[in-house]
């Protein structure tokens, strides 16, 4: 479809930069600029998501995350390009990929910490990559084959290898059973993978991404909190801490970094490229949290570290 039909929009620079951006924003840019989002907003969430809980920190955040939507939506007049047969695939996106996705994903940044749990978000990207080939008959060249398989692998090797030494740290820390939070990760990225999957024939169409994104937004909190005590119990997320000085401006801030820069970046390259190395290229939150990291620890991730940084550079200049 033609990328004037998906316009990326910033409300408050509404005058000049919807025009400028439209000349050089690619979709592959586009979906390391979300990566980029992600590792800030994860840094941010650490310590609030462990001590509220991963469940009820996801709740009280998506209420900031709807409300910056709708307004930029309302704001950009997107609601117009939403037809009432899309809202069923919209909030399948939502459901699957904000109220299981990042329910998931905030329960195990809760136990394991940002970096264990952004390893296993990249389950995501074969999953998504899947996905395309076999719903939207997408095929991915040798070369794109070969960069996505050099991300991955740089992806692994920075966070496995990532701040050993910082393990009793709140980046760090493992809450309970590590497997626990393995298998939430894994169903986090799974979640992100289907709802990122559901909304894309509907940006195809002609959705407004703002629209969807607050669209999915706003279904998403409904449901969490309409059901806040049963999705405490599921996630074993039991954390009573009353929220302190400045809990709210990072809720704020990690809402507006996250979902309202870094998923409607995502859902922008979904709508003009190719699924496969839109979500490979998202992926690489990890290795882009490793130098964020270090500057907030004042501890340097080990050499192993920065040669994933590098092959994941490597294979993204294979696929751009």
């Amino acid at each position: 479809m033609n990328i004037v039909c998906l316009p990326f929009y910033i409300p408050a620079f509404h005058f000049s930069c919807r025009h400028a951006l439209l000349g050089f924003l690619s979709y592959q840019l586009a979906s390391l600029l979300a990566a980029t989002s992600w590792a800030v907003s994860s840094l941010i969430a650490a310590e609030p998501s462990r001590r509220l809980g991963g469940a009820r920190f996801c709740r009280i955040r998506m209420i900031y995350v709807s409300a910056m939507l709708v307004i930029a939506a309302s704001l950009h007049d997107g609601w117009a390009s939403i037809d009432f047969s899309d809202t069923a695939l919209i909030a399948v996106s939502g459901l699957v990929g904000i109220f299981v996705g990042d329910v998931a994903l905030f329960t195990a940044m809760s136990r394991i910490g940002p970096r264990r749990t952004g390893m296993l978000f990249t389950l995501n990207a074969p999953m998504a990559a899947l996905g395309g080939a076999i719903f939207f008959n997408e095929r991915l060249s040798l070369s794109s084959l070969i960069g996505s398989a050099l991300i991955i692998s740089g992806i692994i090797l920075a966070v496995i290898y990532g701040n050993p030494s910082q393990r009793t740290g709140v980046f760090e820390r493992i809450e309970g059973s590590l497997a626990v939070g393995i298998f939430w990760a894994t169903v986090g990225a799974l979640g992100q993978a289907v709802g990122a999957l559901a909304a894309k024939p509907v940006l195809e169409d002609g959705g407004d991404t703002l629209a969807v994104a607050a669209l999915r937004a706003v279904i998403a909190t409904v449901v969490m909190w309409s059901v806040p005590g049963r999705t405490d119990k599921w996630t074993r997320s039991f954390a009573k801490s009353p929220l302190v000085k400045y809990d709210q401006i990072k809720l704020a801030s990690s809402a507006f970094i996250a979902m309202v820069c870094g998923m409607t970046l995502l859902l922008y390259a979904l709508a003009n490229g190719n699924t496969g190395i839109v979500v490979v290229l998202s992926a690489t939150t990890p290795v882009l949290l490793l130098p964020l990291q270090a500057v907030v620890t004042k501890k340097m991730p080990v050499p192993f570290a920065w040669l994933g940084a590098l092959l994941t550079v490597i294979g993204t200049s294979l696929l751009i």
